[in-house]
């Protein structure tokens, strides 16, 4: 028999209609979620028999959460299947069941403690037991012989009298301390109990119940899908990027493993669902802000504000709100040793969003516990280049600058960083776009040996007629690859800069023409960009003076 389409119907407040036969309550399962870094949508299915005439199909315990306006119902079935309306409202689980787990948990608790009293009662009587035994035992050996008699007890009796006391008072102490430890064993389960029983202190649980009206003209089996969209869910997404060997033209190949924490806290477990990854952002803004005007007026004496400070004001007010496991590779030592293979997401470019289905049902638990999943891999070509600041740390970074390949963007998250198999620390990763470049550091570069040395620093006072002061330094900076192959150095410095028309300062001659001025324009940053080929050196020579009137005192700020 061919398969009918159920007609849709949306509704969240109830409509008008006949008297239903009868209520069916759905057997539904989770059979799929979609998860958006924040936000989630979850389907369920269920099959119900539906016999001739109109019927009310209830969706029973579902997350109170939900935003009634999202939900969808679609259905199919041997026959044709009507669906009038979908209604929703809060409904509160009854206790029942509550109930029942406080009361064994608190009869639990109390056969515990009286097994704990009854073990006080053993550790007394035994207490008892072993000071009648002392006492007995001092006076066998301290009581005075019988007249005529030069002792009590021959070595034999003495032997006796004290395997005795010794194998009775051995016996005591063990009972003592099973007892003990016992009592040490039902403390830590009653304080188990009591935070269980904590746990189900009286509450009122809130739930959504779903209501589908639909009629069928003749009995049917059919399968019904219901979609929803909750908030409590979301993911996020975590990189390691892994750095091979440099070749000899300075490039390598950088490994960009994506995965994704995926959390959920909603009042539902997600048990062995179909599990997609979008990029979607849903709770988010939907709409570019709208811009107040900003008008132009003189200050009023005794007022805070300006024209800049509302405006400033004005765009913060409407602004958007924004709101690892890991597998190293075993060396190839053993032919039979084969390199696990982890599975990874299937890609789907829809439209305005990427899609990542993961491969094989998964689970996510209702309790925030963050599922990690890997969602790809993409091998891409570095450039590699090493950067320093010798001013402030004589050490030169190794830098890897790269242009994301592919067809999905990479959302912005933490990067854990790997090179030569080594984690070396971890960075952040920017929203990136196929396309895009961007750079991570890869840490301390050993083999670039970088050093910064002071060679001149002259303070004096010049001029005939009138005199100022001058201020001139001088510094040598000093770099070496000690690499196999040339890689380039990006070297940054500092050149004060004036702020007052009286102030001068200018580069002294002879030195190193820097490559780029106001680097990123920050005033005075400059650096030196360059080449540096494998065994050499290179000696880049930086100074300034500062000349200024007497009058004036200096404030050279970054010293």
């Amino acid at each position: 028999m061919r398969h009918a389409a159920a007609a849709i119907f949306l509704a969240t407040t109830a409509l008008t209609s006949p008297a239903f036969a009868a209520d069916i309550t759905a057997l539904s399962h989770i059979d799929k979620v979609t998860v958006f870094p924040q936000g989630a949508e979850v389907t369920r299915i269920a099959e119900a028999r539906v016999g001739q005439g109109e019927h009310t199909l209830i969706f029973d315990g579902l997350p109170a959460e939900l935003s009634p306006e999202t939900l969808r119902v679609e259905g199919v079935g041997g026959a044709r299947l009507e669906i009038g309306s979908v209604d929703s409202k809060i409904v509160f689980l009854p206790t029942d069941t509550l109930d029942e787990n406080r009361k064994r948990i608190e009869k639990d608790i109390e056969s515990l403690n009286d097994e704990r009293a009854a073990l006080d009662q053993t550790i007394g009587d035994a207490e008892y037991q072993k000071s009648l035994m002392q006492q007995l035992a001092s006076a066998t050996l301290t009581q005075k012989p019988q007249e005529g008699s030069t002792r009590i007890l021959d070595a034999q009796g003495l032997g006796g009298v004290l395997d005795l006391v010794g194998t009775r008072l051995a016996g005591l102490g063990k009972t003592i301390l099973d007892a003990r430890t016992r009592q040490r064993e039902i403390d830590r389960v009653v304080e188990d109990l009591n935070k269980k029983l904590a746990d189900l202190a009286p509450r009122e649980d809130q739930r959504m119940r779903v209501s589908v009206h639909l009629s069928a003209p003749a009995e049917t089996q059919g399968t019904f899908r219901l979609s929803y969209r909750v908030q409590n869910a979301g993911w996020q997404p975590i990189y390691d990027a892994r750095l091979g060997e440099m070749g000899k033209d300075g490039k390598a190949r950088i490994e960009i493993v994506r995965r994704a924490d995926v959390m959920q806290a909603t009042a539902e477990s997600w048990d062995n669902v179909a599990l997609t990854l979008s990029t979607a952002r849903p709770m988010g803004a939907t709409a570019a802000p709208d811009l107040a005007p900003m008008a132009v007026g003189g200050i009023i004496d005794g007022r805070s504000e300006n024209y800049t400070s509302r405006g400033v004001g004005n765009m913060a007010a409407q602004a958007p709100i924004v709101t690892e496991e890991t597998l190293q590779a075993a060396p190839a030592q053993d032919m039979d040793l084969k390199r696990a293979v982890q599975k990874q997401a299937r890609v789907e470019i829809a439209g305005f969003q990427a899609l990542y289905g993961i491969q094989d049902r998964v689970t996510v638990d209702n309790t925030g516990t963050a599922k990690k999943v890997r969602i790809a891999t993409d091998a891409i070509e570095a450039k590699l280049s090493a950067q320093a600041a010798p001013k402030l740390d004589p050490n030169a970074y190794l830098t890897a600058a790269f242009t994301l390949s592919g067809e999905t963007p990479l959302l912005p998250g933490p990067v854990m960083l790997y090179r030569d198999g080594v984690f070396m620390g971890q960075g952040m990763l920017p929203m990136l776009s196929p396309g895009e470049e961007t750079r991570l550091g890869f840490g301390a570069d050993d083999l670039i040996k970088v050093k910064r040395i002071e060679v001149k620093r002259r303070t004096a006072e010049e001029g005939l007629i009138t005199t100022s002061n001058v201020d001139e330094r001088a510094f040598d900076i000093t770099i070496k690859n000690l690499h196999q192959a040339q890689i380039p150095v990006t070297i940054f410095d500092q050149m004060p800069y004036s702020t007052e028309q009286k102030i001068t300062v200018e580069t002294l001659s002879g030195m190193t023409p820097a490559t780029v001025k106001d680097f990123e324009r920050r005033r005075g940053v400059l650096a030196w960009n360059f080449d540096l080929a494998s065994q050499d050196t290179k000696v880049i020579k930086h100074g300034f003076k500062i000349t200024w009137p007497r009058d004036i005192k200096l404030g050279l700020n970054g010293e």
